[in-house]
């Protein structure tokens, strides 16, 4: 779950970087409400790498530093 956290706080990031609000960034990822992309962020849900390509499409951010945290994360185990 750290890892999450971790793409959550990102997320956040590039989000913030961007001044989008949580509401932009849910409907450009085409959900309903703003809540998926807090729990993202919080690393409170299984982040999928579906739901990182289609946060990265939404905000305009390259993949790259969300693959570096995986690649972290597998080095450490």
């Amino acid at each position: 779950m750290k890892v999450d956290k971790e793409i959550g706080a990102e997320m956040r990031r590039q989000r913030t970087m961007r001044r989008l609000s949580l509401a932009q960034v849910a409907d450009r990822m085409g959900y309903s409400s703003r809540n998926s992309v807090s729990k993202m962020e919080l690393g409170t849900t299984q982040i999928t790498v579906g739901m990182i390509l289609d946060f990265c499409k939404a905000v305009g951010c390259e993949i790259d530093p969300f693959v570096e945290i995986i690649e972290n994360a597998r080095v450490q185990r």
